[in-house]
């Protein structure tokens, strides 16, 4: 299984090294409070098992303190999020981010995306949902009719 390593936005700089040294990695970005942001990092564990030599980071802004914390040194060159723009993913290759897309996704199509920059999956994430995901689609019902009533969906 790939190695997770899950910080805050303050943390990340001090974990950069680490994570360049990766020669493929993903890094997700969101708040902890957002449904979709919730649902892409729980799917990372999908991902994990069928790249298991993936170094996956998750990185939780919780609030302003890590925001600020993306203009410090060691924020990762060319990871570019704002707090209406979650989730933010970053694939990076040698220490160096090679593509970027927001928004949430399911884990399989994720895998699907990966394949065009780190080549195919070991063992493919098969298509649907994953128990990850679907665990916390379930926790998270109501905060999701929530925004989409405010939304006017």
């Amino acid at each position: 299984m790939g190695t997770r390593i899950d910080t805050d936005g303050r943390s990340l700089p001090a974990r950069m090294p680490e994570i360049a040294a990766a020669r493929q990695a993903v890094m997700v970005i969101g708040r902890p409070v957002c449904p979709a942001c919730q649902v892409t990092g729980a799917g990372l564990d999908a991902i994990g098992r069928a790249r298991p030599d993936l170094l996956m980071a998750f990185v939780e802004m919780w609030g302003p303190e890590d925001w600020r914390a993306r203009t410090d040194p060691g924020w990762p060159e060319g990871v570019s999020v704002s707090p209406s723009a979650v989730p933010a993913i970053a694939l990076m290759a040698d220490g160096r981010v090679v593509a970027n897309r927001f928004g949430a996704v399911p884990a399989h199509d994720l895998d699907r995306w990966m394949d065009e920059f780190f080549g195919p999956a070991a063992s493919p994430v098969p298509e649907g949902i994953s128990a990850g995901e679907q665990e916390v689609l379930d926790r998270t019902a109501a905060r999701r009719a929530q925004h989409d009533a405010v939304k006017g969906r």
